[in-house]
């Protein structure tokens, strides 16, 4: 066995992903709610939170929620073992997701997106990867 597929190494990626998607999802919410300037995201292009910039981080916030279930589901640490093929399958997907996630923010001319995002998704990108490598049934 690996040391990436170790069971509590999958986990413990799993929790650092918790934590880092609920940063990021309260983020979103902010967003949506206008406490957070928009201008820290969405590319630091837009200046004034639109009815479709308010919908759009609603939208990020619960598919970031959805993200951290599967997630979690997929380190054994919610739901049935052994774990579902679409599970793992959309661990993976999340896990290149976040990858041109992480691209996007540190191509960003913004440097809250640069400096403060990219950072945080290339550790979900590498928690994600570990979580996806993991073997979750002991």
């Amino acid at each position: 066995m690996t040391f990436l597929s170790n069971l509590a190494v999958g986990r413990a990626a799993a929790q650092i992903a918790t934590f880092l998607f609920a940063v990021m999802i309260v983020v979103q919410m902010l967003l949506a709610a206008g406490v957070l300037p928009i201008s820290i995201a969405w590319g630091g292009r837009q200046t004034e939170l639109t009815p479709a910039l308010r919908v759009a981080s609603m939208i990020a916030a619960v598919l970031l929620g959805a993200f951290l279930y599967v997630i979690r589901y997929r380190a054994g640490l919610w739901g049935s073992t052994p774990i579902p093929t679409a599970i793992r399958v959309l661990s993976w997907i999340i896990t290149a997701f976040m990858a041109f996630n992480t691209l996007g923010n540190f191509a960003s001319l913004n440097n809250t997106e640069r400096f403060l995002f990219g950072p945080i998704t290339a550790a979900l990108t590498i928690a994600c990867f570990i979580v996806s490598v993991s073997s979750p049934e002991a």
